[in-house]
């Protein structure tokens, strides 16, 4: 179970990261009159790691991934053991579905906010079913364009790292070929080096640090997503310590905004990253 675990963990991130990425066309774009968003978020796609870098353990490394799902999370928790219970019990407290819809509704309630007029927004548990999706798609041949934004996300190994991995896609016209992708990164460092630190940091306050953090993802996400449709040009090449599996590594690309602490990329693939511009 835990080599399944670990190996669909890795399979769910490199599907993430791979190169998705079609932009909008100015033409394509001036055809939308309205768009129905759906935002999907995983709820159950939660993924932790059980100790932190460089603790060896009779696991191969130290490192213990998990994939919680709702529809285990009662059954199966018991049975952990109480290293893991110890990261999955205070985490498993908060929601980031609210964290996200409150982040979803601040930011549509500023039109200036999207490139395109909403007709509706929506936050989501899981997608659709084929049937109703495919319905949906089709609709958009003599209604409003349908665009759906799945995300999940992640403490990276070591709990170093806050990470989000999202994909955004755009149906018109009725066609089934989606006129606009792109996959979305976001990550901020979570700081400290001892496991039980940083758990408490995260938790403090009824969690205030995390559930901030949370509602930062889902904006920093929308507004990359944003932007790109926009169609945002790219500007110098920008690096950045990035956190995967537990390193810090150093990724680069042509920067299309910048806030204070904050910038926003595009890979040589074409991956929208939204990272923090000061190394950890």
């Amino acid at each position: 179970m835990l080599r399944f675990l670990l190996a669909l963990s890795l399979l769910m991130a490199l599907g993430a990261c791979a190169p998705f990425h079609r932009p909008l066309s100015a033409g394509d774009r001036g055809k939308v009159r309205e768009v129905d968003i759906r935002v999907v978020v995983a709820q159950e796609s939660f993924m932790f790691s059980a100790q932190s870098p460089g603790v060896s353990a009779a696991t191969g490394g130290g490192l213990i991934g998990a994939l919680i799902d709702s529809s285990v999370q009662q059954s199966r928790q018991k049975d952990m053991s109480a290293e893991v219970q110890a990261i999955v019990g205070p985490l498993l407290d908060y929601d980031y579905r609210a964290e996200a819809a409150r982040a979803l509704e601040a930011q549509l309630a500023e039109p200036a906010s999207f490139p395109l007029k909403i007709r509706s927004a929506q936050l989501l548990a899981a997608m659709p079913v084929k049937a109703v999706h495919e319905a949906r798609i089709a609709a958009t041949r003599d209604g409003p364009a349908y665009m759906v934004v799945w995300l999940q996300y992640a403490l990276e190994p070591g709990l170093g790292a806050f990470t989000t991995r999202a994909s955004a896609l755009l149906w018109q016209d009725g066609k089934s070929e989606p006129s606009y992708r792109a996959a979305a990164i976001f990550q901020t460092p979570i700081g400290g080096t001892a496991r039980a630190t940083v758990i408490r940091r995260l938790t403090a306050d009824d969690g205030q640090v995390l559930r901030g953090v949370m509602r930062d993802s889902m904006t920093q996400t929308l507004r990359a997503v944003a932007m790109d449709i926009a169609g945002a040009r790219s500007g110098s090449v920008k690096t950045a310590r990035f956190n995967i599996n537990g390193s810090w590594v150093t990724v680069a690309g042509a920067s299309f905004d910048e806030q204070p602490g904050r910038v926003l990329f595009r890979d040589q693939d074409g991956a929208l990253y939204s990272v923090r511009s000061a190394a950890p």
